[in-house]
């Protein structure tokens, strides 16, 4: 029936998904995992661990996604759960090793210090000292430049929770004297 408004509604085309090349989104996106990583765990050596294994978690678990274009969030989002579990064993370690006076915790390393080091060591203790959902979502969207629907998509929280996350964060930053001038 020509002329009839069902027939003369355009058709959306189907949805094609594009199969995961994993070779191209390791190529792609290794760096920036790696940067991501260091960033979240402020270790170079324990940053190049936590990506190898959320490159593998994602390699077994490639066939999952539905959506290729959706890769590097999916990436992301599984490095952002590693790091914290792994922030999260961190501390409790750090508290053990205090407890049972095994010393202090070792010293960073020389790749780790730049001129002007004093004060990006100090932003990193500060941010080191919040709460691991506040220092991820500050990392995130200041560090990263991801947008809050991003963060909340890593982290596996609402927008709303991000916000607050975020707010918390950048409050403590600034009483500990880790941010200076205008701050986002």
């Amino acid at each position: 029936m020509k002329g009839t408004a069902i027939l003369d509604e355009p058709r959306s085309p189907p949805r094609a998904t594009a199969a995961l090349d994993f070779d191209v989104l390791l190529e792609a996106e290794q760096g920036g995992l790696l940067r991501l990583a260091r960033r979240l765990v402020w270790d170079g050596e324990e940053a190049r661990d936590l990506v190898q294994a959320t490159l593998a978690d994602a390699y077994e678990k490639r066939h999952t996604l539905r959506d290729a274009t959706a890769a590097p969030a999916w990436l992301r989002s599984i490095l952002v759960s590693r790091a914290m579990s792994h922030l999260r064993r961190r501390r409790v370690w750090n508290v053990v090793r205090e407890a049972l006076d095994f010393g202090p915790a070792p010293v960073p390393s020389p790749e780790e210090h730049f001129v002007g080091a004093e004060r990006w060591l100090g932003f990193g203790r500060a941010l080191r000292a919040l709460p691991t959902q506040q220092a991820t979502a500050f990392t995130l969207r200041y560090l990263e430049g991801l947008e809050l629907d991003a963060i909340a998509e890593a982290m596996r929280i609402g927008r709303g929770t991000v916000r607050i996350h975020l707010y918390r964060a950048l409050k403590k930053l600034k009483a500990a004297d880790a941010l200076e001038g205008d701050t986002p």
